[in-house]
């Protein structure tokens, strides 16, 4: 709401203005008006009076504790404290935000500046009191905003013409010359200080239509230091480039760089200049390997190859050998060398670049690299802008080639995640063009200077650098040198403050962020330049912060090493985190670009006593990796500065590569590589955890994608060069790692950090491919038997789709040489059995917990015995063939029938195993028919009855008498038929005629009459008359004698349930249970082991040593002795237990005995209840055994 609107005017010596307001309020925002504006619709005679132009005013606010303020902290001890904060006025009609926050209002405002009048509005809200709190809190969903599409006029990678802004800027500027021409003035030819005077300026030319005049290499090189008018016939042209043929002579060096700037000059010009001087040269009879090998002429021949038609004149054997000598020889110096090869580079990148215009097959990614390249030094940028430009045929593939795709929009100057398509490369090449020509326009309204075109386009430029795509590569342009001059030049001295100031300090503020940015030492020295208060926008503390980074940059290696292991090391804010990232910069720039790099890191570091490099980047990635974990920690982390996140992310992502540099330079111990993969996993599991938020912003998107992929390019570069001498020192060590690491406990959500290593390792194993086979099998026989027990754990650890997946990818590498994926399925089935023994002697929610991970094992066999299944072979092969599978799971089925639990994945199983031929254990054969008759019992299951009991029938046919447990089945049947009984579902008489058939041949097994548990005579006689009316005859005589054998027995069994599957139903546990769940085991009471040496030898042995006597002596006090037997009479005992000596020591309670204890009949001591390690097979349930019996 607004507030108050005044006009100020200052009074007094100290230049002063203040608005009081009647009640305490929060001020939000100042709206300043120039002079003549009319603030409000509704009042028209209200006229605003600002002046001068532009100035700075200080504004003093008067903090007043709002009531009923909860933070204490923040009482002022002064009454009358002020709260400062600076405007920098521009002009025009300007708003101010201001943040005062909660705890605070004001009732006075202080204005001073050197100012004559000031028209403002203040808004802001009313401060009320603070006593009523909220009582309850309802979670709401965060609104996104709409994001709002960038304008049509602004969006260049959509446009078919990408200058058209470009030239609409230059329309600001009176008189303004073509684009073509700014180009060239600004990037290549670059007119001295002079001609910036005379009047014709910029439309002054070279004169090449003096036929008469004589011509020299030198004058023709002077001449062409002007660009050429774009009318000039092409005959002028031709003539003019005949008489520089004419006046070359013998080789020398300055012949060579004659030519070669001559070429350069004219590559930005007129088109048709450079052909003619191409048909009409022979530079066999200019070049050879002696004139090249100087750094002038090969760098300007490097500047001039960037035109299309000199780049396919020197595109040619002969040149290409000079260059290659060049390189080999010995006395070529180093910058001759690089010059050369980059030479070669660009005439190859050309060609790569070209056919990316029209192919839609093309390496973009070499195009791409090129048009980075190109943009680092001006001249070359200045020619390549000229010739796509004034090219048709290039400036038609631009202009004529298909759309962008709808895809958002992405920058291509550093590595592409993802594969670039013809239309996207084509779309950032039209970006690139036009941001590239708004640049040119800005030079020159500098250059003349023109403000209003100058403050145009410097928006332009600051709006592009807060766009995704756009962004990246203003940055990348904007560090041309006299781009960074042009910026310095406006932020040092810009009082009274102008707009364009303003919009220079933004800029930069988002260049320095770019490590790269201050590689360059003319940043640095802007950034070095500045004086303290002396900026209108970025704040002293931003100042100081940049300062100091531009110090570590300015300082070379030995700032950048020391910023690397400074032991006193700050918190992780933002100022510290971009000091890092400088320091990795500019180490990783000396590693890569230098020759002696790594020799020039290592002596700069000893000379400093600074030993192991390596080893403290390490550390700073683990600190990073720890401050990453905390910022995504489950629980509730402290607010931190905004962007923190992103900037420790790409501060790891530049750490990582730098250890894979850095590692080969020293011995790296086992530990030492244990914390590298950790602290990579970590990385690699918070960046995830980034990419997950719904409310990740494009730019934390993009930076932890490529934060990933980094993470799992250095861990495979590691595994590759540690796995080099030894398999145990190599790939089973990042095995093993990353396996123990998966399993760790910390703020990070278990759940999502198995799932990363699971990605990561996913990465690690060799590839699957077909030729690599003998070399898989291999390492699967080197590496995997010396990580089992670790596989094994992580295995269970995993999901099921997870584990289908690793299995998969373990079966594929193997190919039968461990048969490990038979190994992995018998753990499976081994920790099934050993989950399905608690299912019986366990309580909530324990329970529920045994019967989700048991249900999980199921579902992992049933969907590998899945017909589309691969492994469905092997899988049924291993239950079927291996003894010890066989018979865990045998005891799976049992213990889960005992307890009366049942799965959907349990049937699955059992029904695929009946149709295998491979099924000849008999006792898995009992277990199987026993579940399928259990399994018509749970109705929620639909099986159809009468299929189920002839495939039953079928099966136990096949077993001998000997292995056949009658009662077991009579129990089966007698509850299968009482539940059938009680479904109240009509019969079939198919259905009838199978049961019948079933119960039949029980009943001959039989040898005598016997009853059938859970049925009741009535639903017994129901049954019958069921089974009467829907037999046929010959079946009367089987259905008497089935009446005659069995006999109904009622009890009152629990029916059985069904598990919930985890994908419809998952898992909840209320924080109550979840705490109980978590809740360590109590240790087993027990009697301490005597120590040895305590008894003389031969009474260590004696009978009394057995019996815990408190005191010893109690035992002669009784009335009642006999022998070493004692009974208590009457109140005997505890008569004998009221003596004092008789209190002495004890050992549990008089009436509590170790058999409470261990069954946990005892309610005094609820805690005592030992619970079974679910990963120990074949203990005793409770983990008891002698001499406690069980019986």
């Amino acid at each position: 709401m607004l507030l108050q609107w005044c006009n100020l005017k200052p009074l007094g010596p100290s230049n002063l203005a203040s608005v009081r307001f009647a009640s305490p309020c929060r001020v939000q925002a100042v709206k300043i008006f120039p002079t003549g504006a009319k603030p409000f619709a509704n009042c028209p005679d209200i006229v605003a009076r600002t002046e001068p132009d532009s100035f700075f005013i200080d504004v003093y606010f008067n903090a007043h504790p709002v009531p009923g303020s909860q933070d204490g902290k923040h009482k002022l001890k002064a009454p009358n404290a002020l709260i400062p904060t600076v405007i920098a006025y521009s002009g025009g009609q300007t708003e101010f935000a201001i943040d005062m926050g909660a705890d605070f209002g004001t009732r006075l405002m202080i204005v001073r500046g050197d100012f004559e009048s000031v028209s403002m509005a203040i808004y802001g809200e009313v401060v009320t009191d603070a006593t009523a709190f909220a009582t309850s809190y309802t979670p709401d969903l965060l609104q996104l905003p709409d994001p709002v599409p960038m304008s049509p006029a602004l969006d260049l990678a959509n446009a078919s013409d990408p200058t058209c802004l470009a030239r609409k800027l230059l329309t600001l500027i009176p008189d303004a010359p073509s684009l073509n021409l700014v180009i060239c003035l600004m990037f290549c030819l670059k007119p001295p200080n002079d001609d910036w005077d005379l009047p014709e300026f910029p439309h002054l030319y070279s004169d090449l239509g003096e036929e008469d005049m004589d011509i020299d290499l030198d004058s023709a090189f002077r001449c062409l230091s002007r660009p050429v008018a774009e009318d000039v016939s092409v005959e002028s042209l031709q003539r003019f480039a005949e008489k520089i043929a004419d006046a070359i002579g013998p080789m020398d060096e300055t012949q060579a760089y004659l030519v070669a700037g001559i070429l350069c000059r004219s590559a930005s010009q007129n088109p048709h200049l450079a052909q003619a001087l191409m048909q009409s040269l022979n530079l066999e009879n200019v070049f050879d390997v002696s004139n090249l090998n100087d750094d002038d002429t090969i760098y300007t021949l490097l500047d001039a190859t960037t035109n299309p038609d000199i780049s396919e004149l020197l595109d040619v054997d002969w040149f290409k050998g000079l260059l290659q000598s060049v390189e080999a020889s010995p006395t070529t110096q180093r910058e001759v060398k690089k010059g050369a090869q980059r030479l070669t580079a660009r005439l190859r990148d050309w060609q790569v670049f070209e056919e990316a215009l029209s192919n839609p097959d093309a390496n973009f990614a070499d195009a791409c690299r090129f048009l980075r390249e190109i943009g680092t030094e001006e001249k070359s940028f200045g020619i390549w802008l000229s010739c796509m430009i004034m090219h048709e045929d290039l400036w038609a593939n631009v202009r004529d080639g298909p759309p962008r795709s709808d895809s958002p929009f992405a920058s291509f100057l550093d590595p592409p995640l993802t594969a670039i398509s013809h239309r996207d490369f084509l779309g950032f090449l039209r970006a690139y063009i036009g941001v590239a020509s708004v640049l040119a326009v800005y030079a020159f309204s500098d250059s003349l200077p023109n403000d209003h075109c100058r403050e145009r386009t410097l928006g332009v430029l600051r709006l592009w650098q807060d766009v995704p795509g756009y962004r990246e590569i203003v940055n990348h342009l904007l560090l041309l040198r006299q781009m960074t001059f042009r910026l310095e030049s406006m932020t040092i001295d810009n009082d009274p403050p102008a707009q364009s100031g303003i919009h220079a300090e933004n800029i930069i503020l988002n260049l320095v962020n770019e490590p790269r940015c201050y590689l360059s030492s003319e940043f640095v020295k802007c950034l070095r330049s500045w004086q303290p208060f002396s900026l209108t926008y970025i704040s002293e503390e931003e100042r100081i912060s940049l300062h100091r980074a531009a110090t570590i940059a300015d300082d070379g290696l030995c700032g950048a090493i020391e910023e690397l292991v400074r032991t006193d090391s700050p918190p992780f804010d933002l100022g510290r985190v971009r000091g890092l990232r400088v320091a990795v910069a500019v180490i990783l720039h000396e590693l890569e670009e230098e020759e002696a790099g790594d020799w020039n890191l290592l002596d700069t570091a000893w000379r400093g006593g600074i030993q192991g490099m390596v080893f403290h980047v390490i550390d700073m990635a683990s600190a990073v990796s720890r401050e990453l974990k905390t910022l995504c920690s489950v629980t509730m982390t402290q607010p931190r500065e905004a962007g923190i996140v992103e900037q420790l992310l790409l501060l790891a992502d530049e750490l990582l590569p730098l250890i894979i540099h850095l590692e080969p330079l020293s011995v790296t111990t086992s530990r030492s590589m244990h914390l590298i993969i950790a602290v990579i996993a970590d990385i690699f599991t918070c960046a995830a955890l980034i990419l997950s938020q719904i409310l990740a912003p494009p730019s934390f998107v993009a930076t932890g994608k490529r934060v990933r992929q980094t993470c799992v390019a250095v861990l495979r570069q590691l595994g590759e060069s540690w796995g080099v001498d030894s398999t145990k020192r190599g790939p089973a060590l990042f095995l093993r790692t990353l396996f123990d690491h998966s399993l760790q406990v910390d703020n990070i959500d278990p759940a999502h950090r198995i799932r990363q290593v699971s990605t990561l390792l996913d990465c690690l194993l060799p590839g699957p491919a077909p030729e690599a086979a003998e070399f898989n099998s291999r390492w699967m026989l080197s590496v995997i038997p010396l990580v089992l027990s670790d596989l094994g754990t992580f295995f269970r650890s995993l999901d099921v789709d997870r584990r289908l997946d690793f299995l998969d990818r373990l079966v594929s590498l193997d190919n039968g040489t461990l048969n490990v994926g038979e190994w992995l399925l018998v753990e499976q089935f081994k920790h099934m059995a050993s989950a399905a023994r608690l299912l019986g002697g366990m309580r909530d929610p324990h329970h529920t917990l045994a019967q989700y991970e048991v249900n999980l094992y199921l579902q992992l066999i049933a969907r590998l015995l899945e017909q589309s299944s691969v492994h469905s072979t092997m899988c049924m092969t291993t239950i079927c063939t291996v003894p010890e599978a066989s018979g865990v799971f045998t005891d799976t089925i049992t213990s889960m029938l005992s307890a009366r639990v049942h799965s959907t994945y349990l049937v699955q199983i059992t029904q695929t195993l009946t149709s295998s031929p491979l099924l000849t254990d008999p006792t898995l054969k009992f277990a199987v028919a026993l579940t399928l008759i259990r399994s018509v019992s749970v109705v929620e299951l639909g099986l159809g009855i009468g299929e189920t009991f002839d495939t039953v029938r079928t099966m136990l046919s096949t077993i001998s008498e000997a292995e056949l447990a009658l009662d077991r089945l009579l129990w089966e049947f007698g509850h299968c038929l009482s539940s059938i009984a009680g479904s109240g579902n009509s019969f079939d008489s198919l259905d009838v005629q199978s049961v019948v058939r079933a119960l039949d041949w029980l009943c001959d097994k039989l040898p005598g009459p016997s009853d059938l548990p859970g049925l009741s005579w009535d639903k017994w006689d129901k049954l019958c008359e069921v089974f009467q009316n829907g037999v046929l005859p010959d079946m009367y005589p089987a259905l008497k004698g089935i009446k005659g054998k069995l006999t109904p027995l009622p009890d009152s069994s629990l029916p059985t349930t069904l598990i919930p599957d985890a994908r419809e139903r998952p898992l909840a546990l209320s924080i109550h249970a979840l705490e109980e769940v978590l809740q360590p085991p109590a240790p087993v009471p027990s009697t301490p082991m005597r120590k040895r040496g305590s008894l003389p030898q031969g009474r260590d042995r004696d009978v009394l040593g057995l019996v815990a006597l408190s005191p010893p002596t109690a035992l002669l006090r009784s009335p009642a002795i006999s022998g070493l037997s004692k009974t208590y009479t009457k109140n005997d005992f505890r008569e004998l237990r009221q003596t004092p000596s008789a209190r002495q020591n004890t050992s549990r309670m008089p009436s509590l005995h170790v058999d409470e204890f261990e069954f946990g009949l005892a309610t005094s001591s609820p805690l005592v209840q030992p619970q079974i390690d679910p990963s120990v097979v074949g203990l005793q349930p409770f983990g008891l055994g002698a001499p406690f019996s069980m019986s």
